[in-house]
């Protein structure tokens, strides 16, 4: 009983209990920042993907034309060997 009234043990107990609390809110606060951090991530892997097959399309589109420019070209320059009627 003489413990109980000690003015140091009650202290020492207000103080380890209040510790545990603030871990606790520190936990919880370090969980809703790595959830925010998950989620910024989640969204920057979707943007690139995005923009990685935005790419990939401009560049099948841009070999599409080259390929017809050059089918072009080579048309124009044979034609200038063949022999005319």
């Amino acid at each position: 009983m003489a413990e109980t009234t000690n003015p140091v043990v009650n202290t020492v107990k207000k103080a380890v209990s209040g510790i545990g609390a603030r871990v606790e809110s520190a936990v919880g606060e370090v969980n809703k920042l790595q959830n925010k951090t998950l989620e910024q991530a989640n969204a920057l892997v979707e943007t690139a993907g995005r923009a990685t097959k935005d790419q990939i399309a401009f560049a099948e589109e841009m070999g599409t034309e080259l390929r017809k420019l050059v089918l072009t070209a080579t048309r124009r320059a044979t034609s200038f060997f063949q022999p005319k009627a």
